[in-house]
């Protein structure tokens, strides 16, 4: 089995996200102590808080981009002009340099402890491709939800994170003074952009968003925590 190269964020999160489940299984065996594996909470926070942070910022920018497009040269279509504002990062631990260079210290000293072996511990451990020994429960799996309105057309936009191992998220908002939640469409990826109609034609509307994970077609996870925001006509 070839040794995966961590030549990517995603890649050095896959191997952390596994390594917080497995590492205190396999303790003993690669010599980990309990700083290794406080490091591999907090080194996996920080990394996805900040993917998902960039993506956020990502979405804003094409958003900014397009309300400076129409204030430069049109078209005038009389719809409100919006800039959308990205909350300020709070990382979840302090941040620090060169995570991946201290994974990868971490994993060769693993790889020497008294008790590995790759096909096993390897694998747990993200160092080698194979199904991990603990897969993701869907019992306590949370996706994470951003949502941030278009400028303009009744537009919302959705990034959404701790996906594990969905294959589709499906988009449901609350209307003010609905009860039931209304289904607005299943996207696959990242983030989507997601066109709702109206109650008022013309007058902007607040909604509350949330997120369900799907696997296979069906239903995946726990339900995210819902987002609040004004659509813009």
């Amino acid at each position: 089995m070839p040794l995966i190269q961590l030549n990517t964020i995603e890649k050095t999160i896959t191997c952390l996200t596994l390594q917080k489940t497995n590492l205190p299984i396999f303790q003993a065996a690669v010599g980990a102590t309990a700083t290794d594996i406080s490091n591999v909470n907090e080194w996996l926070a920080i990394l996805e808080s900040l993917v998902d942070h960039s993506e956020l910022c990502d979405a804003n920018k094409k958003v900014t981009n397009a309300v400076k497009d129409r204030v430069w040269r049109g078209p005038v279509t009389g719809d409100s002009l919006v800039v959308p504002t990205t909350p300020a990062y709070v990382p979840p631990f302090p941040l620090i340099e060169d995570i991946l260079g201290k994974v990868n210290s971490a994993n060769r000293r693993f790889r020497e402890g008294p008790g590995y072996n790759d096909d096993e511990v390897g694998v747990a451990l993200g160092f080698f491709s194979k199904s991990p020994l603990a897969p993701v429960d869907p019992d306590t799996l949370k996706p994470t939800l951003n949502a941030f309105p278009a400028a303009s057309g009744a537009m919302f936009s959705c990034v959404v994170g701790n996906r594990a191992d969905s294959d589709q998220w499906r988009v449901e908002i609350l209307r003010a003074g609905d009860t039931t939640w209304q289904n607005v469409g299943t996207f696959t990826g990242k983030s989507a952009d997601v066109v709702i109609s109206l109650t008022t034609p013309g007058q902007p509307e607040q909604i509350q968003i949330r997120i369900h994970l799907r696997k296979s077609n069906a239903p995946y996870g726990l339900v995210s925590d819902a987002v609040t925001v004004t659509v813009n006509p």
